[in-house]
């Protein structure tokens, strides 16, 4: 199962790098720096929201923490495209 949910996490950071990137190209310049501080502290704030959920207890744990990774890159990566997560 973790590794179903990592699979599909890689295809959303892909997504999500690319929908980045087109965003940095497509802003003002005075924007630009704003963007890319925001996507840093957003990679942070993921990476340790989902830490928490690692360090469960059981092998439940596992899974929840690569959920976690999947939903919030998937998120993320929706917000940079314009777009709604419509599940």
């Amino acid at each position: 199962m973790v590794e179903c949910l990592n699979v599909k996490t890689t295809e959303w950071d892909k997504r999500l790098n690319a929908a980045y990137a087109k965003a940095l190209k497509e802003v003002e310049t005075k924007q630009r720096e704003s963007l890319r501080a925001a996507q840093r502290l957003w990679v942070q704030y993921r990476d340790a929201n989902c830490l928490y959920y690692s360090l469960g207890e059981g092998s439940i744990a596992r899974v929840e923490a690569a959920g976690c990774m999947l939903r919030m890159t998937k998120a993320r990566a929706l917000e940079l495209e314009g777009k709604e997560d419509r599940d």
